[in-house]
């Protein structure tokens, strides 16, 4: 009687063959390195805030305002005299970097500390400051330190939680409250509590986050906020 080959079984007879013959020569593979194309680095973390701030400006050639650029920041430090306060080595600060945008718009900055968002033809940052209350725009800018190191995580590590820290301003008038949401954007001063109605409906999102600096850290705002009217 003929034996019938099981044409499964011989498949695997010569494959186990072949794989025998060959395996022996096979190289071991290079140790694979992976290389980001992303630069994780901190591109500022050699600058203080005070660096940074007078780094990050720009007017175009017809004087419009150009994206996150500080030049009214620039110039309300300046008249407020505050440049010590963003140039120390206290590396435990959030710095609120308000844009120009921030100080421009109606009930925003210029407005606040000059009582008119008017800036006339031809008028430099350091014009429209020279106007500002001086005391007013101090309470402003210390508003907009915060005394603790707030990064999106792990700082604000639960995300819908109201995290309250403290600004410059002394006692319950400098509470600040922050909190992310699932999608890790900031949102500051929207929480109901502690905060006097006030505060919360002037809350702001933060529009960039996790600059780090050699004395702190900086997020930017696109409109200031507050506790209460400065």
């Amino acid at each position: 009687m003929k034996k019938i080959i099981n044409i499964k079984s011989l498949y695997f007879i010569v494959f186990g063959m072949l794989f025998s013959m060959t395996s022996c020569d096979l190289s071991l593979q290079e140790a694979f390195e992976f290389e980001p194309e992303v630069d994780l680095t901190d591109p500022y973390d050699n600058m203080t805030a005070w660096e940074f701030i007078q780094f990050d400006t720009a007017l175009s050639d017809e004087g419009n305002l150009m994206g996150e650029q500080l030049n009214y920041m620039v110039a309300a430090i300046k008249r407020a005299g505050m440049e010590s306060e963003y140039s120390g080595s206290d590396t435990s600060r959030t710095y609120l970097l308000l844009n120009n945008n921030a100080f421009t718009g109606g009930g925003d900055v210029i407005q606040i500390v000059t009582g008119s968002s008017t800036v006339s033809e031809g008028e430099t940052p350091d014009d429209v400051m020279a106007r500002a209350d001086v005391e007013t725009l101090r309470k402003v800018l210390e508003y907009h330190i915060v005394t603790t190191h707030v990064k999106q995580v792990p700082t604000l590590y639960e995300y819908g939680v109201n995290y309250i820290f403290q600004t410059l301003i002394p006692g319950e008038d400098g509470v600040i409250v922050m909190r992310r949401d699932d999608r890790y954007r900031i949102d500051i001063n929207r929480a109901p509590a502690p905060l006097p109605s006030s505060a919360t409906s002037q809350w702001e999102r933060v529009r960039k986050h996790n600059y780090v600096f050699n004395n702190g850290i900086g997020h930017f705002l696109n409109d200031p906020v507050r506790n209460k009217p400065y």
